[in-house]
C-alpha cells in the first residue's frame, strides 16, 4: 500500500474525521484557531500540521461537514475557522455562487480569447465545441439568475421588505 494513503494516526482516524469530531459539539459562532485545529490533527502522529495544511483539510471536509452535521466552517482571515450559524449559510452559499459565476465567466473568456492559429484543425474544432458548450451553460446560468432575481424582488415587495416608491 502506498504510504501516502496509509492512516498514520494511532487511533486510525483520518484528518477529516479528526476535524469532524473536533467541531461536532461546537456551538455556532465558535472560532477554531489554526493552532487549535493543528494540535488536534497532530495528536497521535509524528507530524506537526501547518496553517496551510489545516486549510487544506478544512477545504476537503466542507461537503462532508455539511452533509453529516449540517454545519459549515468559514475562514476567519489569519485566525482560523468559525462554525457558521445556520442563518449564515445563505451568505456562504451566495459567496460561493458569486465565485462560481466569476469562474464561469473566466472560462468563457479563456476559450474566446485564444490564438487560433496555434492550433491544428482538430484542436480548433474541439476548442470551438468546448466554447459552444461552456458559453451556452454560462448564458443559461446568467439568464436564470436574472429571472430568479426578478422573482425575489417581487416576493420582497409583496412581503413588505421593499417599500413602494409611491409611499
Amino acid at each position: 500500500m502506498n504510504s501516502k494513503f496509509r492512516i498514520k494516526r494511532k487511533d486510525g482516524r483520518s484528518n477529516a474525521k479528526v476535524i469532524l469530531d473536533h467541531v461536532k459539539s461546537g456551538v455556532a459562532g465558535v472560532v477554531y484557531s489554526y493552532a487549535e485545529l493543528g494540535v488536534a490533527l497532530s495528536a497521535g502522529t509524528n507530524h506537526v500540521y501547518t496553517d496551510r495544511e489545516v486549510q487544506g483539510v478544512a477545504a476537503k471536509i466542507y461537503p462532508r461537514l455539511l452533509k453529516e452535521q449540517a454545519r459549515a466552517l468559514h475562514n476567519v482571515r489569519n485566525v482560523g475557522y468559525r462554525l457558521a450559524p445556520a442563518a449564515y449559510h445563505v451568505t456562504l452559499a451566495g459567496d460561493r455562487q458569486s465565485k462560481a459565476d466569476r469562474q464561469m465567466l473566466r472560462g468563457v473568456q479563456t476559450l474566446q480569447n485564444v490564438r487560433w492559429d496555434e492550433m491544428d484543425e482538430n484542436q480548433r474544432r474541439a476548442h470551438e465545441g468546448q466554447l459552444l458548450i461552456v458559453g451556452a451553460i454560462y448564458a443559461q446560468m446568467t439568464a436564470l439568475e436574472r429571472r430568479q432575481s426578478a422573482v425575489e424582488t417581487a416576493i420582497r415587495k409583496v412581503s413588505g421588505q421593499i417599500v413602494a416608491e409611491s409611499e
